[in-house]
């Protein structure tokens, strides 16, 4: 008896000693990791997914898998994330989308179903207006729509984050507007190049072959402080107009996934995010290269979650459940 006892406990004191991780003591991860982004090939995201997948595995020390799941503005996506086994192998690389489905949806999405890892990318919205325009700064252009209410076409892609970015820029300029929309920002750009509309709100990256030929001229950013890609750009605030609001991306996991885990994870995408080639890539790209750490991310989150919803709610576009 004294025998089978001692060999258990030692098996115990075994099994105690084991690292901690994935089943059986083995160290997160073990096998690929599956990078859900919830929408179409081709977009912003999935671009942006892809680079960050293909330098991630270096300091995971697993592949990464981008995974393209659309439908319903990318909600059905971020729903697979939400019921996915909180093991750290279904990650959902999410945009904007996550925080204004919220409320903008009949089945929306919910950051309380998330456990958000790392925003690892910031792009300010932006306004641009012809290059040849009478108005040279934005200050010019916010005096002018309030003297001349609903004069000011401003063009953006409805029902999305340009949408609230067009409604919050018209907000805090404290004047009136006329939204003009179009299917994307490509359609929209060439239509302010052509002088169809007066400006249009979009990323940066959306106007940067028209800008650098000299076709229209981006008047601000609705950044915090200036951004270190569009270092000449001002901010929205240096033109009297107080907004800050962004269109971001970053990486979740379902709301159970273990401490360790996560930590796994926000170490690893710590170093991919300072890799030069992923840097040189995404910003060639015109995306803003950021990294923050999960206490940071939870409160940029709820910042951006707070604008989004007030503005959202002042411009009428909430969905009723």
């Amino acid at each position: 008896m004294k025998s089978i006892l001692r060999v258990m406990t030692l098996g115990a004191l075994v099994w105690l000693t084991m690292p901690a991780g994935d089943g059986f003591g083995q160290a997160y991860p073990t096998k690929a990791v599956s990078m859900v982004v919830p929408f179409p090939p081709g977009g912003r995201t999935d671009l942006t997914a892809r680079v960050v997948a293909q330098y991630l595995p270096k300091h995971l020390g697993q592949p990464v898998v981008v995974v393209n799941k659309p439908g319903a503005g990318g909600v059905l996506g971020a729903k697979e994330v939400a019921a996915a086994t909180p093991d750290g192998y279904t990650l959902g690389f999410f945009s904007t989308a996550v925080v204004t489905a919220q409320y903008t949806v009949p089945t929306p999405t919910d950051l309380k179903d998330y456990a958000a890892v790392s925003i690892v990318n910031v792009d300010p919205a932006a306004l641009a207006v012809k290059f040849d325009a009478p108005w040279k700064t934005l200050a010019e252009l916010a005096e002018y729509g309030r003297k001349n209410p609903g004069k000011v076409q401003i063009g953006m892609i409805p029902g999305a984050s340009a949408q609230i970015f067009a409604g919050g820029f018209a907000q805090a300029a404290r004047m009136q507007a006329i939204f003009v929309p179009f299917k994307g920002d490509a359609d929209g750009v060439v239509a302010l190049a052509g002088g169809h509309i007066d400006a249009h709100v979009a990323v940066p990256v959306s106007y940067k072959a028209l800008a650098e030929a000299r076709k229209v001229r981006i008047l601000g950013l609705a950044a915090a402080a200036r951004s270190a890609l569009y270092r000449d750009l001002p901010t929205f605030k240096e033109n009297g107009v107080d907004l800050v609001i962004s269109s971001f991306h970053a990486v979740f996991a379902p709301k159970a996934t273990s401490g360790d885990i996560l930590a796994a994870l926000a170490g690893a995408l710590e170093k991919t995010m300072k890799e030069p080639e992923l840097n040189a890539k995404m910003s060639a790209a015109g995306l803003g290269v950021v990294y923050l750490n999960r206490q940071d991310t939870a409160a940029f989150i709820a910042q951006q979650d707070g604008t989004y919803k007030s503005l959202i709610k002042d411009l009428g576009m909430m969905v009723k459940k």
